[in-house]
Formats: structure tokens, sequence, C-alpha cells
């Protein structure tokens, strides 16, 4: 166009082809939707790309960003994006990893699923369980992503960051919304693990992503040294819940992921259902 921007118009036909047992009824509406393969949604994934790319290269710099150089920003940049794809690769069915129910219980809203990994690419290397699990929420999506992204309310519902205080070393917009940014979070109770952030939100969802680094790859960052660390990434899902063209709510999917170390395969299970069952619950008593 004449101002130096893109029109893009795209148009999108899908075909969904799904056997009943295998769609789970919270997810069926959105499916449904235009909201889940609709052209809106490719084009907002593309808008945000397009400003992420932009605000790496330093050319947009929010006044409330850290002074960070632009090698900095594009270190921080490039390893929040293998942390968001390594996620969204996690929280994916497949036949390799397959998700299987690790708590029956009444409570279908609660039901965690589980899957078992190892040898992943771009993982720290041995046993990981992965628990997640999708809940209902009244709350519209906006105010669960506000509430979820607000480091100050991390401790209520984080067993990290319980009885600690929580502050953010870093943080660069990738957007112009302020609320789409990176960060990096530090926690007053565990001073050798910080936190690596991503927040991003548009009209057709929203995540909230992160995964523990130590200090001197935080500090190697910042000199824009690339380093192909091992990310454990863990983190929320935030989809308007919607029915036919209506929104309707939140749907809210956790995946937390931890290395089995000294413990059998059945106590890691029980171990990171407890701790997505717990964390669930309390933001549903927070936010609904």
């Amino acid at each position: 166009m004449q101002n130096g921007s893109s029109l893009v118009t795209w148009v999108e036909n899908v075909d969904v082809r799904e056997k009943e047992d295998e769609m789970h009824a919270i997810l069926k509406p959105f499916v449904e939707s235009s909201f889940a393969f609709g052209a809106s949604r490719w084009i907002s994934t593309l808008q945000r790309q397009a400003e992420r790319f932009i605000y790496s290269t330093g050319i947009n710099i929010s006044p409330s960003d850290a002074p960070i150089s632009p090698e900095g920003r594009r270190s921080l940049t490039m390893t929040a994006n293998k942390m968001v794809v390594s996620f969204c690769n996690d929280i994916c069915n497949s036949t390799y990893h397959h998700w299987t129910s690790s708590n029956k219980t009444r409570l279908k809203t609660m039901e965690v699923k589980t899957n078992k990994r190892r040898g992943d690419p771009g993982k720290p290397p041995g046993l990981h369980r992965t628990a997640g699990c999708t809940v209902e929420l009244i709350s519209s999506h906006n105010r669960v992503f506000d509430y979820l992204r607000d480091i100050q309310n991390r401790p209520q519902w984080e067993r990290m960051s319980s009885g600690s205080l929580v502050q953010a070393l870093a943080n660069i917009t990738i957007g112009p919304d302020p609320r789409n940014c990176i960060s990096v979070l530090a926690m007053s109770n565990h001073k050798e693990i910080l936190l690596l952030q991503e927040c991003c939100t548009d009209a057709t969802g929203s995540y909230v992503i992160f995964a523990p680094i130590t200090p001197d790859v935080f500090q190697s960052m910042l000199y824009g040294v690339d380093q192909d660390i091992p990310l454990m990434p863990f983190g929320f899902s935030i989809l308007p819940n919607v029915s036919g063209s209506t929104l309707d709510g939140t749907l809210l999917t956790m995946v937390f992921q931890i290395t089995v170390k000294n413990v059998s395969s059945k106590q890691a299970v029980e171990v990171v259902t407890q701790i997505v069952k717990e964390a669930l619950q309390k933001i549903i008593e927070a936010v609904n």
C-alpha cells in the first residue's frame, strides 16, 4: 500500500472430520466455530508475527521497555520464540505423544491428562512427564489473560513462587499492545532460577508461557549471545469460549512439565497432576 503497510485478504476453507469419541465436548463448539480454523485466526497470527519482527529489531520501542541493546532484544526474542514453539508442540496430541487420563474422578471439568516424553529436541535430557487440563471459565478471556500475566498474582497459584516476591528484571514489548511482551522474572526465594516469560493476546486468543533459565544464560542473552539451551516450557492457552458467533467465557488450558528423577513414573504422574489441579483450582477461584 502507499503508506508502506500491506493489505492482506485471507480466505480459508477447512473440512474438519473428527470421530465423535475423539472430540472432547468442551472443545467441540470452539472447533465447529470460525474461531478454531477460520481466516480471522490466521490473519491475527500473521499480524502478531509482523509486529513481533518489527519490535524485536528495536525499530519500535515502548517507553516501558528495559534498556537492552538491539543484540540483546534479538537474543531474548529468538529464545522466547523457541520456547513458544516448544510449548505449542507439547500441548498437541499425536501418535507419538498420546495423552492419557491420569485422574479418574467425577469432576470432568478437572480431568488431567498426561503423556511421557524422552529425547525431544530442545528439551533437557532425561524422562519428562507432561500434564495438561482444559477448564471452562465464566470470565472473559481478557480478564483471565490479565490475571495470569500479572506477576504480582503468580504467588497465588504457582507453587514455585509461593511466599516469594516476584519482580521483572527485564521487559520488552513485541507489539503495539504493551501486554504483548517478553519478560525475565526473578523470585526472591529461588536465586538460582529465573523465568523467561512471553505473554501475547489478540481477539482470537491469548497465551502466557514461561520456562526456567539460569542467571548466566540471561546475562549471555543480554550481550546478544545465542545459546541453544534446553527449555522446559509450561503455561497457559487462553481461548474465547464460543457458541456459534457469541463469545461466552473462556477455555483455559494449562500444561506443566517435570523431569523424572529419583521417583517412579507413577509418582511423577501423581506429582505433575496435582500441580496442575491445584493451580487451576486457585485460578478458578480468583477469576470466577
